[in-house]
């Protein structure tokens, strides 16, 4: 079945024909996703059903200017579809999802819902938000609502996230007609894009066995895939008057609705076995524009938030271990130099403390992620993918905070459609900024205003006291890995 529908059918008892079913809602956003919406659409089909309910889908067709419709057609007779197409959204994904939300629980500013279909919104008993490009395990929705119902206090359920590992472009042969369209569309990639999506399942790993060892707490109710409590979405859109479930006010409106969620007075935990798949982001612009978005949702919580959470808390004190780790780099590239010419150089095993806990906890996070290779566990050991992932998370945080002192919002979610879709013009900051520093140091070596020994000089009386702070701050941070290290003891599994 596929049914196009408006808020007006909504506000006339037009949508749904069966007023007496229990419901599963499923609700998807997308804009121009005809590349994987056919095959989200496939793993839905596939999932094992929730004894006595109905699965419906309501998709948000935002904006879409290609063949997303045409490939949703494909699935009518597989499933039941619901069509709302925005209408004037220029609030992206929360705007797309506010307007489909409003079917079930109104529009502040419009007509009220009929009864008629309130008492089939009541017969709702979950509410499932997942992205276009997301792929769920044929028990994901069962196991989601198996654990959403076990306790009352449970107001949300987010599934375990893992990247799919793109297919070798050698597999698709070179007098292939299509092989151009396929690299373009399809889901492939050579070694660095491999690289780039075991990185990301690293860190999801991380991320997610962290959670599990914290009672199964969710830092995040993603919005990758998770199921909500209907009652628990009503007590959002009551108190928080926002005409809908999610704020515009940030870049990761998952992040910010998950604290609202707890404000009201519900749990939100991370699923111990449901699982869903998502494409990775297989090249480094579009990579880095993901982080940046969330990196910059995380930056606007936390300077609105400031320590008054835990979780805010938690974040201030990453913040700070990240400023820790770039001053370290920092430090040892200035000063190892430096007490190599003066002859003062003393090697510290301390050093070396923070280089193997780094090893550790890659290698644990690699052998705990699913579907990993054996090369993936032997290159973590070499510590290269770490030090990779930390200066690029570095340069990621530095990116966002000097976004968030800008007067003019940068707009995330535009550049990462740009970047995914290969529309993104460079940006050549930071090779200007490189270019002008280099030029500025030849021309002052060249007219003497700098030189080697003034550098020495310069730096010399504060050597002794320079190798002090960067010891404390390497102690400092072996202390915080340990820590971090001892969340993915145990049996748990990203």
């Amino acid at each position: 079945m596929l049914k196009k529908i408006t808020y007006q059918d909504a506000v006339n008892n037009r949508i749904f024909n069966d007023n007496v079913s229990k419901r599963i809602a499923l609700v998807i956003p997308a804009h121009n996703e005809a590349d994987t919406i056919g095959n989200v659409l496939k793993s839905v089909a596939e999932q094992v059903g929730i004894a006595d309910h109905i699965l419906d889908i309501f998709i948000a067709l935002d904006n879409c200017t290609d063949g997303t419709e045409q490939e949703i057609a494909k699935y009518a007779d597989q499933l039941n579809l619901y069509l709302f197409k925005t209408v004037n959204n220029k609030e992206r994904k929360s705007g797309a999802l506010n307007q489909v939300y409003r079917l079930f629980f109104g529009d502040l500013t419009s007509e009220t819902l009929s009864d008629q279909h309130l008492r089939v919104v009541a017969n709702i008993d979950a509410f499932v938000g997942m992205d276009a490009d997301v792929y769920l395990a044929k028990d994901c929705l069962l196991t989601l609502y198996q654990e959403l119902i076990e306790q009352y206090k449970t107001g949300a359920v987010s599934a375990n996230y893992q990247c799919l590992l793109p297919e070798s472009i050698n597999a698709i042969p070179r007098n292939d007609p299509n092989r151009e369209y396929l690299l373009k569309h399809g889901k492939f990639g050579g070694p660095l894009s491999r690289f780039y999506t075991v990185a990301q399942n690293v860190e999801f790993s991380t991320w997610t066995i962290k959670q599990k060892v914290n009672n199964h707490t969710a830092q995040i109710a993603g919005g990758q895939c998770s199921m909500f409590r209907p009652e628990t979405l009503r007590d959002i859109y009551r108190h928080f008057k926002m005409n809908g479930i999610y704020s515009n006010e940030s870049d990761t409106e998952d992040l910010l609705l998950t604290q609202q969620i707890r404000e009201v007075g519900w749990q939100c935990k991370i699923s111990d076995s449901a699982r869903c798949y998502v494409d990775s982001m297989t090249t480094f612009r579009t990579l880095y524009n993901q982080r940046k978005k969330w990196q910059a949702g995380i930056i606007q919580y936390m300077t609105k938030a400031g320590v008054s959470t835990a979780y805010a808390r938690q974040l201030w004190s990453q913040e700070l271990l990240m400023g820790f780790n770039l001053l370290i780099r920092v430090m040892l590239v200035i000063l190892i130099p430096v007490a190599l010419m003066l002859h003062e150089f003393v090697w510290s095993y301390i050093w070396f403390l923070p280089i193997l806990v780094s090893a550790m906890l890659n290698t644990v996070a690699t052998i705990k992620t699913p579907n990993k290779r054996w090369t993936d566990v032997f290159f973590a050991l070499t510590t290269i993918p770490a030090e990779l992932t930390i200066w690029f998370k570095i340069i990621v945080h530095l990116s966002s905070w000097r976004d968030s002192f800008r007067i003019e919002k940068v707009d995330g979610w535009a550049l990462q459609y740009q970047a995914e879709n290969g529309t993104l013009k460079h940006n050549y900051n930071w090779l200007y900024i490189v270019m002008t520093l280099a030029v500025a140091i030849v021309v002052g070596f060249h007219f003497k205003w700098l030189s080697v020994d003034l550098l020495v000089t310069t730096v010399k009386p504060y050597l002794h006291a320079a190798f002090n702070i960067l010891t404390y701050l390497t102690i400092t941070t072996f202390v915080f890995m340990l820590f971090q290290l001892s969340k993915l003891r145990g049996h748990y599994r990203a």
